[in-house]
């Protein structure tokens, strides 16, 4: 225990050493912020033919791809109310019915309705969001963010905020333009928003007048931050199932031509130091039906040209739809970090364009090749234990034991693949998983070790260095997570974290169990550290919940492989230990500046914030999330039930277990320690139960090729 914890902490003390991140200067305030909201606009909209100023903005300035995420379906409704927020969050069913103060609605003037609603009295200019005291009351049931922050802030900078333009159709308002400028009261400072910028078409009975926007505009060109909602291209969204494919495609290049005509106009009248954003809430319901859920990005501001990223997502051209908030904010106050960044690149639009087909292809096909290969994984392990049963060649059944351990590392390579067809890619996969087999097979035999060895140590091997050398493997895995589901950007999942602690204790158990040292167990102590030390730095795995199911999963591994007792000090000690590491990456992550510290950094700022409340809080969301995950499929109360049963009978074995127990100590301390780890898994991580799955697979490998299943 001493090794393991002296080399656990030498190289934990290390971390310190390392720098954090600093940012760009600043630059002078600008004069304006105008946002052009397109919503439903796409990324393949952006056309030098039909878009030309968009297209020649797009190539001087930066741009990206915006996830557009919120707390509930991705709307028009809610995620404004995310950008807004700054974190993720909801609207209501009538959160785009907002009016001008003085707009007659069923006869009675939208700001009496407001008052009577909310208390607050609106000026006659003012645009009210009439919704929002069911916004409000939305967000706090479910302890989500605060819808109109961007708004409270820029008012407490002393600055005035407009929106111009609707969505509205005949009988039906549709303005949610107004959700991302406004305050936590409800209340924008001025726009025109009504029938003044609306007129009659064919074949949309109403379209945007453009003449009128364009006078809007000239009306609050001293207003600070200008929000202009384009909303032709959702009116037409709304009425796709009345038209022909080839009537709407005509229609849809008809109203972008005439979107881009009026950028190209405002941008004349606009001050050239003013920063321009062009942001699309929501994709186009076709391409929402493709699972194309990233929409395009351009910020127009100084230093702002090439590919865009955030901080939060260190993804390169992919920004969440919770960065924009500070990055506006950023523009008048330089104190705030601007949350997004962007480096010169070549063949911008292009290299998006790729990273958005990859992402919805691992979106859509995800489901289904996960399934595939977990059948496999499942057909392989039944073989090798009817082998076991009937008694075959243990050659034979190692066999079939590495095929199904080679596909976790079959996952991470096929990464470096840019695949667009499934079938193609289950083919590809395949192959490659055969490769590995027989590599490791034919490798381990002249060296005279186990294949089950040489796949482990490459599997450990390969992660490390993805996670040293950022080589993205585990970003693109489509065994790992995905980016438009936005629960991480980075590090290591709960996917390949589970398997990163898997790989190393049957690794090291099977090299114990060959040759059983002191010697060996100096160099394990090291292993585990440095497995530790990967999972928990922020520069690599910077994964918490990983961290802790490390240091006591592996912690007691050791402790089983000395074959001590587990008394209540080494308990203690362990749990120190793991305290102590989590303290280390708060420390981290705290030097960073708020805006770019990962999860744990911000979780400790809310709870010096909140105190024992915020505690509570994180502890219940995290709760509901492993909830969801369970419940997701009838098989994660099976398997969780499992977990349960394989936990009893390996700490509390049966008599025949136990002759097993006595001739194969470190076997069993390792059966032991991966079945510890699982449990810390499900309790300490939001989605711990799929690290417990994947833990899972050693466990079964370990059993299946040491356990005597033919005992009288």
């Amino acid at each position: 225990m001493r090794n393991f914890l002296f080399a656990f902490l030498t190289i934990l003390l290390l971390v310190l050493s390392f720098p954090t991140d600093l940012q760009a200067g600043e630059e002078p305030a600008p004069p304006q912020v105008v946002i052009y909201m397109i919503d439903k606009l796409d990324y393949k909209d952006l056309n030098p033919k039909v878009t030309p100023n968009l297209w020649a903005m797009q190539n001087k300035a930066g741009l990206g791809l915006l996830n557009t995420l919120c707390a509930g379906e991705r709307t028009s409704k809610n995620v404004p109310c995310t950008i807004s927020a700054g974190k993720l969050a909801v609207g209501s069913s009538n959160a785009d019915l907002n009016f001008k103060a003085n707009e007659i609605i069923k006869g009675e003037k939208a700001g009496d309705i407001f008052f009577r609603n909310t208390g607050l009295l609106p000026v006659d200019h003012n645009i009210v969001i009439n919704g929002i005291e069911a916004i409000r009351k939305n967000n706090q049931n479910r302890d989500l963010g605060t819808p109109g922050q961007l708004g409270d802030e820029l008012h407490a900078l002393g600055l005035k905020t407009a929106v111009i333009g609707n969505a509205d159709l005949p009988g039906y308002y549709s303005r949610p333009g107004a959700l991302i400028v406004m305050d936590s009261r409800g209340i924008v400072d001025n726009g025109l928003l009504g029938r003044e910028v609306v007129e009659k078409s064919s074949p949309l009975p109403l379209s945007s007048n453009y003449n009128a926007i364009l006078q809007a505009y000239w009306d609050f060109s001293n207003y600070d931050v200008v929000l202009i909602d384009f909303g032709d291209l959702a009116r037409l969204d709304r009425l796709q199932s009345l038209l022909s494919d080839q009537q709407l495609q005509n229609e849809r290049i008809k109203r972008l031509q005439a979107i881009d005509a009026c950028i190209g106009d405002l941008q004349e009248q606009i001050d050239k130091k003013s920063v321009i954003y062009v942001l699309s809430p929501t994709p186009s319901r076709t391409a929402f039906e493709r699972g194309e859920l990233l929409t395009p990005l351009i910020i127009d501001k100084p230093g702002f040209t090439g590919v865009l990223t955030s901080y939060s997502t260190r993804r390169e051209g992919i920004v969440s739809s919770i960065n924009l908030k500070n990055s506006i904010l950023h523009d008048f106050n330089p104190a705030i970090r601007d949350t997004i960044y962007s480096h010169p690149a070549q063949d911008v639009y292009a290299n998006l364009n790729s990273i958005s087909q990859r992402a919805v292809f691992d979106y859509v096909n995800q489901p289904w090749v996960v399934t595939i290969h977990i059948a496999i994984i499942l057909f392989f392990l039944v073989l090798a234990l009817m082998c076991r049963l009937k008694k075959k060649s243990a050659a034979l059944t190692d066999y079939l034991i590495l095929f199904a351990l080679s596909i976790p590392l079959e996952l991470l390579l096929i990464a470096n693949f840019d695949v667009s067809s499934r079938w193609l890619f289950l083919g590809l996969s395949l192959g490659i998983n055969l490769i590995l087999t027989l590599f490791c097979w034919f490798v381990s035999r002249p060296l005279k070790i186990s294949p089950l060895t040489t796949i482990l140590f490459i599997t450990i091997v390969v992660i490390g260095l993805d996670l040293i050398l950022s080589l993205g493997m585990i970003e693109n895995s489509m065994f790992s997570y995905r980016i438009m589901s936005g629960s991480r950007y980075y590090g290591l999942g709960n996917e390949y974290m589970g398997i990163l602690i898997g790989a190393t204790i049957a690794f090291t158990a099977l090299q114990l169990q060959q040759s059983f040292s002191y010697r060996n167990l100096v160099v394990v102590a090291l292993l585990f550290s440095l497995v530790i030390f990967l999972i928990a730095y922020p520069l690599f795995g910077i994964n918490v919940g990983g961290s802790i199911t490390a240091c006591i999963g592996l912690g007691y591994t050791y402790l089983r492989y000395r074959q001590q007792k587990v008394n209540s000090p080494k308990i203690l000690g362990l749990l120190l230990g793991t305290l102590a590491l989590v303290v280390v990456m708060a420390i981290i992550d705290l030097k960073q500046p708020v805006e770019i510290q990962s999860h744990l950094g911000r979780s400790v700022n809310l709870i010096l914030a909140g105190g024992w409340e915020e505690v509570l809080s994180i502890i219940t969301r995290k709760v509901q999330m492993q909830l969801r995950v369970i419940n997701y499929s009838i098989w994660g109360w099976v398997f969780l039930f499992l977990v349960l049963v394989s936990t009893y009978f390996v700490f509390r074995p049966a008599n025949s277990i136990k002759k097993t127990q006595q001739q194969l100590p470190v076997i069993y301390g390792a059966l032991q320690g991966i079945t510890m780890a699982a449990v810390i898994a499900i309790i300490v991580n939001d989605s711990g139960i799929t690290a417990a799955a994947v833990l899972a697979l050693y466990f079964v490998a370990l059993g299946l090729k040491f356990l005597n299943f033919n005992q009288e």
